[in-house]
C-alpha cells in the first residue's frame, strides 16, 4: 500500500502525524488541551488539571474522586500527550503547558478542542482515530477526489500505481491482489465504521462521505498553516502561487471552502470538475456554517445534485467566455473565490487519455492581494448585484 508523505516526506514525520491523531481521538485528551488553550498562560498546575478531570456536571469532586483522577493522569493521558508533543510537562513545578506544535495552529484542531460537546465526542474519537494511519489518509485523498462511487479494485490500481509512481495499467496482478485484499479486510472497514466512507463489501463498491470536522490537510498528511507551502513549493507565504496538477487544485479548492466563514463563490466551465468531496464541503458551508454559496457551472449532473441536496445555493450557468478572457489554447476552467479575501484560478491544460484536462492554477490570498483585487475587479459587476439582490441572481447571470 502507499504511504503519502508530508512535505519534507520522512517516515518519521508520517508516524508523529499518526501519534498526534491517535493523542487527539480521547475525549480525555482533548478535556485537557481544551483546559490549557483557555488558560490566559496557556498552562496549568497538575493540581488543578486533576480537579478538572475528577469535577462531575456541578464541577465538583470529592477528594477520593481527585486522588483517582491524579493517577490517571499520571500514568495515561499526560504521558500520551507529553509522547506526542502535544504539552510539556514539568515534574519539578508540576506544571503542565501546551507545547508549540503544528497541530495547535491548525484551525480544525483548535475547534475540535474547543467545541467538543458530548454527544460529539465518541464521534471525533472515532475520526482521529481513523486517521491515525497515513495508509487510511491517502485512502481517504483518492476517494475525495472521485466523482462517484468506484469498485475497490479501482482504489486499489491507482493507490499502487502512486506507490511506484507508475501508469495504473503497468500494475501487476499481485499488487493489485494484495492491495484490494488490505483494502478489504482492513483499511475500508475502518473508514466505514467512521462513517468516513460508504463501503459495500458485497458489491464491492466504496464512496466518500466525510466528516464535518475533517479537513483537507490532514488527508495530505500536513497541518493547515503548511497546506499552501506543500502544494505550492513556495518558500514565502505573501505572494501569488502556483499549483499543477489536477488532484492539488481539486484539494487546495476543498481547502478553500473549509475555511469560508461568510461567502463562497465558485465557477466551473467544464463538465466532471466538482469531485464528491467538493460536494462534501459546499453542503458543510451551506448547512453547518451558514455559507452564501455561489456556483455558476454547466454540468447537469451538478445542478440536478445541488438543486435536491442543497437548494439554497445559487446556481447559473456560466457562458464559455467567462472573465471575458480569451478561449483559444488552455482556457479558465475554475474560479474559486472565499469572503473575497482568497481567490484560485485554475487553467485547464493538455487532455489526459481519460478525456479529462491537466490542470494549473495560481492562488492569492488576503484582502489586498494582487491576484484578489484583480478578481474582484473583474467579478465587480456581478458581485454588486449579489450584495443587492441575492433573490434575483438565479436568473442566468451571463457571465
Amino acid at each position: 500500500m502507499v504511504e503519502l508523505t508530508s512535505g519534507q516526506g520522512s517516515r518519521t514525520e508520517e508516524h508523529s502525524l499518526d501519534a498526534t491523531f491517535a493523542c487527539l481521538a480521547s475525549d480525555e485528551r482533548r478535556r485537557i488541551l481544551r483546559h490549557l488553550s483557555e488558560s490566559a498562560s496557556g498552562s496549568a498546575s497538575t493540581a488543578e488539571v486533576t480537579g478538572m478531570l475528577a469535577a462531575d456536571t456541578d464541577g465538583e469532586a470529592t477528594e477520593g474522586e481527585r486522588r483517582e483522577a491524579a493517577a490517571v493522569l499520571r500514568h495515561r493521558p499526560l504521558p500520551d500527550l507529553t509522547e506526542a508533543g502535544l504539552v510539556d510537562h514539568d515534574v519539578d513545578d508540576e506544571r503542565v503547558a501546551l507545547a508549540d506544535h503544528p497541530a495547535l495552529r491548525d484551525e480544525g484542531v483548535l475547534d475540535a478542542i474547543a467545541d467538543d460537546p458530548p454527544a460529539r465526542s465518541e464521534s471525533l474519537d472515532d475520526l482521529f482515530r481513523a486517521l491515525a494511519d497515513a495508509q487510511r489518509r491517502t485512502v481517504l485523498n483518492v476517494l475525495s477526489h472521485q466523482v462517484d462511487v468506484i469498485h475497490v479494485e479501482t482504489l486499489a490500481r491507482e493507490l499502487v500505481a502512486r506507490e511506484h509512481d507508475i501508469a495504473e495499467s503497468e500494475v501487476s496482478e499481485a499488487d493489485l491482489e494484495r492491495t484490494t485484499a488490505r483494502l478489504h479486510h482492513a483499511t475500508l472497514p475502518h473508514l466505514a465504521a467512521a462513517e468516513l466512507i460508504e463501503y459495500d463489501a458485497e458489491t464491492g463498491t466504496v464512496e466518500y462521505t466525510g466528516h464535518p470536522s475533517l479537513r483537507v490537510p490532514w488527508m495530505h498528511s500536513v497541518f493547515q498553516p503548511d497546506f499552501r507551502r506543500l502544494l505550492t513549493g513556495e518558500s514565502e507565504h505573501d505572494r501569488i502561487g502556483e499549483i499543477e496538477g489536477r488532484e492539488r487544485v481539486v484539494s487546495f479548492g476543498q481547502s478553500m471552502a473549509e475555511q469560508a466563514d461568510e461567502e463562497l463563490f465558485v465557477v466551473l466551465t467544464s463538465t466532471g470538475l466538482l469531485k464528491t468531496g467538493c460536494f462534501a464541503r459546499l453542503l458543510d458551508a451551506v448547512h453547518e456554517r451558514d455559507v452564501d454559496v455561489y456556483l455558476g457551472t454547466c454540468d447537469p449532473v451538478v445542478t440536478e445534485y445541488v438543486r435536491e441536496h442543497a437548494p439554497e445555493v445559487v446556481l447559473w450557468e456560466p457562458d464559455t467566455n467567462w472573465l471575458s478572457l480569451p478561449v483559444a489554447g488552455d482556457r479558465v476552467g475554475r474560479l474559486v473565490m472565499a469572503d473575497r479575501e482568497a481567490v484560485m484560478l485554475g487553467t485547464l491544460t493538455e487532455e489526459q487519455s481519460d478525456d479529462r484536462h491537466e490542470e494549473e492554477a495560481i492562488i492569492g490570498e488576503r484582502e489586498h492581494d494582487t491576484l484578489v483585487t484583480l478578481v474582484c475587479q473583474l467579478l465587480a459587476p456581478h458581485l454588486d448585484r449579489i450584495d443587492s439582490d441575492t433573490d434575483d441572481i438565479e436568473a442566468q447571470i451571463p457571465l
